[in-house]
This record gives C-alpha cells, sequence and structure tokens, in this order.
C-alpha cells in the first residue's frame, strides 16, 4: 500500500470483529510510532499496550471513571453531552483487539481543577512534545491502516483519567489512545474543509 492510499483509507472505526492480532504485529505498529520526529529528539512517549484480560480490568476502571464525573454534573443540575458520548466510545473500546495508551513522558506539577486532572497546561515545550505524540500516533494510524486494520483515535478516557493512571501506575501525562482491531464497519468518508478554506498562499508576484 502506498502512503497516500494509506492516509485515504484510513478512517475512525467503533466496530471491530473480536479477532486477536498477534503481538508481533502490534510492535510493528509501535516501532512505527518510534520513528515519528519529535522537538529536539525528546521522545517524550511512551506506550502501553493492553490485551485480553486486562482490556477488561482497564475498561471497568474507564466505565466507572465516566460514570463517577458523569454523576457530578447530574447532581450540579450541569448537563454534559460530552460525557454522555464518551459511553458509545467505551462500547467500541471493548470491541477492540488492542487498545494502546499514550503517556508523556515529562512529568508536571500543576494540574487543573475540572474533574480531569490533566498535567498538562500547554506551556511552550509542552506543546511541542503533544505535537511529537501526535505525529507518533498518526504514524501509528497509517501504520495499522496499512496492515489492514482499523483503528480510533480516543481521548474519551479523559473522563476517566484517575483510574487510568492508576491504572497504569504512572505519574506521566496520559494523552490519549488508540483502539486497533479488524475492521466490522466500512464507513464512508467524512466530509472535509476544501483547500481554499484552510490554505493561505503568500507568494511573491512574478
Amino acid at each position: 500500500m502506498q502512503l497516500m492510499d494509506a492516509i485515504n483509507n484510513r478512517k475512525s472505526i467503533r466496530k471491530f470483529k473480536k479477532i486477536k492480532i498477534d503481538t508481533q504485529e502490534i510492535k510493528q505498529i509501535i516501532n512505527a510510532a518510534i520513528l515519528a520526529p519529535s522537538a529536539k529528539n525528546r521522545q517524550p512517549w511512551h506506550f502501553y499496550v493492553i490485551q485480553d484480560k486486562e482490556l477488561d480490568i482497564l475498561l471497568e476502571k474507564v466505565a466507572e471513571g465516566i460514570e463517577n464525573l458523569s454523576e457530578e454534573y447530574k447532581k450540579a443540575g450541569i448537563s454534559r453531552p460530552d460525557i454522555d458520548a464518551a459511553y458509545h466510545t467505551l462500547e467500541s473500546m471493548h470491541q477492540a483487539s488492542a487498545i494502546i495508551i499514550i503517556t508523556c513522558k515529562k512529568k508536571y506539577k500543576e494540574s487543573f481543577s475540572d474533574g480531569v486532572n490533566w498535567y498538562l497546561n500547554a506551556l511552550d515545550i509542552e506543546t511541542t512534545d503533544i505535537l511529537s505524540i501526535g505525529a507518533a500516533i498518526e504514524h501509528m494510524l497509517l501504520k495499522a491502516t496499512e496492515m489492514g486494520y482499523g483503528t480510533l483515535w480516543v481521548c474519551d478516557i479523559f473522563y476517566a483519567y484517575p483510574q487510568v493512571v492508576k491504572y497504569l501506575r504512572t505519574d506521566d501525562a496520559v494523552v490519549s489512545a488508540v483502539c486497533i482491531g479488524c475492521s466490522d464497519e466500512f464507513p464512508s468518508v467524512r466530509s472535509r474543509l476544501s483547500m481554499n478554506e484552510v490554505t493561505t498562499f503568500y507568494q511573491s508576484k512574478e
């Protein structure tokens, strides 16, 4: 598969066949991520691969966290449809053959007090680390697509942030998760903004 084929074929998959992916294939996907560019070559990423029965343990914790946060806002009379939508993501996560959680290895002292407790405050150096991890995740998605697997880039784990970091036993900042599996759906291409809408060219006139 050529690079542009992988780019065009990559889609967010929310229905997976419950077929196990060999660990060696997971390693190929992570190897692609490791080759991503990173600011000052800091390589700030760490990958936690969750498979088999560990998936059920992790997702039980995620469900608990989502429920706790949802109840807090309900008691305060606040509607949070974004948290409600996380339950649908959880269903997709249960179908995945593997979930890879990506953390930022650098430790931060401060955290937000919005119930998510994410350690990153988006300082300039933190932002470059997140950009680096984003590049690594994109490498993972495209490699998995090249190998014929479906992926789902998940950030709804933030709604269960305390539970996830406790499960991982880490003080590093959790950035995202990627679900990988054999696709059980073939979604159509979602609309994209046109080149004219998102691009400005500065060119000298001849």
